[in-house]
């Protein structure tokens, strides 16, 4: 075993890291709520999360074990997607008659079982559930992720290079090489099953977030409010000099190194903002229930958009359906901080409620014996 993996003590959940996903949640929620916001959000939002990813990679636990942490994080992201992307499926015909899915399609039984299906394969296709296009990539980039870990622990002596272990050099690499794999596909566009494309493009956040994690003890201590300052000016420099308006998902990433650029610089000002926000008790504790619970508010913030559409375009406006139907909001301009506000705390306060639930309800069932291999306990036995 490759000597630079060592056994990691377990760490209780930290309030930082999730307020820097809160933070990537609210930038993703604004992105699709406010056209002001779009040029700036996007260039950075998704990118927080795989940075994230990478950071808090467990080496010790999954270094030489890559399956073992593609199947950690599909255990974590599978079930709530199907759970999700179902309900929209069976909601669907309910969803058309109130006005808020603009499809005009109509499901049959044989429809829903078939979407149904597909949602098993991580293929759901509802639009109340598009922002869901990213659960597959982002299994499937931590996968590649883990897998270029191992790689490079295999092959790759313990030396060191300049202070730097050559193994940790050779996964940075391998993952840079990844992106610039996923940049020529985008510019070509080669555009593969589950967005394979993009799993690559992300690796070099991945490796961003990892190797600062082994470099650097305290990554809070080296976030400064200059360097906040630096990376907001240079930020908005870049975008505005080469007129960036970033879409992963449409392949608008400028020149490739346009967007890494951009986006480890957003990414500096997430983690100086949850710095910030991290001392001030009541704020960090909303803020973090985004990030603890932004799977729940990726996969329900466009349904509440179109709630709230219906009680302000149809209750209180009496808009035609052909206003307040419109995807994936309709009245930006006017209630943009409703859709914000709304579109983070209910999905937040849902997904709470849905684990305390979980959580009960596992605490009723009967448990297994330790060997596995005896049949369900009895009351009583």
């Amino acid at each position: 075993m490759n000597q630079l993996i060592t056994t990691e003590p377990s760490r209780p959940r930290s309030r930082f890291w999730d307020l820097v996903r809160g933070i990537g949640i609210f930038a993703i929620v604004m992105g699709h709520s406010c056209d002001f916001a779009i040029q700036y959000v996007y260039a950075f939002h998704l990118a927080v999360f795989f940075f994230v990813s990478g950071y808090l990679y467990q080496e010790g636990k999954y270094g030489l074990k890559p399956f073992d942490y593609f199947a950690a994080k599909l255990k974590s992201a599978w079930p709530r997607y199907v759970f999700y992307m179902s309900a929209f499926i069976l909601c669907h015909n309910l969803f058309l008659r109130i006005g808020i899915d603009s499809s005009g399609v109509r499901y049959s039984c044989s429809n829903m079982l078939v979407f149904l299906g597909n949602t098993i394969v991580f293929q759901g296709a509802e639009l109340m559930g598009g922002a869901m296009w990213f659960v597959p990539v982002w299994v499937l980039a931590c996968g590649i992720f883990g897998g270029s870990i191992w790689f490079s622990f295999r092959i790759l002596p313990d030396k060191w290079y300049k202070g730097w272990p050559l193994c940790r050099l050779g996964a940075a690499a391998f993952s840079v090489l990844l992106g610039i794999v996923g940049c020529v596909m985008i510019f070509r566009q080669l555009y593969l099953s589950y967005q394979l494309h993009l799993a690559f493009l992300v690796q070099p956040f991945f490796a961003a977030g990892w190797l600062i994690r082994s470099q650097i003890s305290e990554v809070k201590s080296w976030l400064k409010w200059y360097g906040a300052l630096a990376c907001g000016v240079m930020f908005v420099f870049l975008l505005k000099h080469y007129q960036l308006y970033v879409d992963v998902t449409m392949g608008r990433i400028g020149d490739g190194w346009q967007y890494y650029a951009v986006a480890l610089l957003g990414i500096y000002c997430c983690m100086y903002l949850a710095a910030l926000l991290e001392k001030m008790d009541r704020v960090s504790m909303v803020i973090s229930l985004w990030g603890r619970y932004s799977f729940d508010i990726m996969a329900l913030h466009f349904f509440i958009f179109k709630v709230v559409d219906v009680m302000y375009g149809r209750l209180l406006l009496r808009d035609g359906v052909e206003n307040y139907s419109r995807f994936p909001q309709s009245y930006s301009a006017q209630i943009w901080p409703w859709y914000v506000f709304l579109g983070t705390m209910l999905p937040a306060v849902i997904g709470l409620g849905l684990e305390k639930s979980g959580k009960k309800l596992s605490g009723r069932l009967p448990q297994r014996k330790s060997d596995g291999m005896q049949e369900w306990k009895e009351k009583g036995e």
